[in-house]
């Protein structure tokens, strides 16, 4: 049987931060996100965000955003063009890998849980490291476009 082991400080702990409802909402969503920072020792953690969704846009970019501006300023993930083309808001949201400017809140069931795209080495929270990726699309873009 093929053993694993888990880098140190790799085990989620799932006693994140639980930010209050906001007041007088009405149309409130829970957003759970991955936070890790590797300035200090401690483990990942799964934050929890409840966003009044008539004062926020459709997409879960308009939501990190939301929050980011509103809530804990310290969330940290890539956004660019917000339409889909240049993939820097890639993450793993409700299970499947995609992008926040495309993936609408409104065809994800229950919570909202965001993380960060598996199997690549995290950064940040949803920062994940695509130089790899870059460098490889890159490749290709010259490849083709001659």
């Amino acid at each position: 049987m093929v053993q694993f082991s888990l880098p140190k400080n790799s085990k989620i702990n799932q006693k994140g931060k639980i930010y209050p409802i906001p007041a007088r909402a009405k149309n409130i969503r829970r957003f759970q996100i991955y936070r890790w920072s590797a300035d200090d020792e401690k483990n990942p953690r799964i934050d929890t965000f409840f966003i009044d969704m008539d004062s926020c846009g459709p997409m879960v970019l308009d939501a990190l955003i939301k929050i980011k501006d509103e809530i804990d300023s310290t969330l940290t993930f890539r956004r660019s063009c917000r339409e889909g083309i240049c993939g820097s808001c890639a993450m793993n949201i409700d299970g499947t890998n995609t992008l926040a400017c495309t993936r609408s809140i409104h065809d994800i069931k229950g919570d909202v849980k965001i993380y960060p795209l598996p199997h690549m080495y995290v950064i940040r929270d949803l920062v994940s490291d695509l130089s790899q990726f870059m460098s490889n699309t890159n490749q290709l873009t010259l490849v083709t476009s001659r």
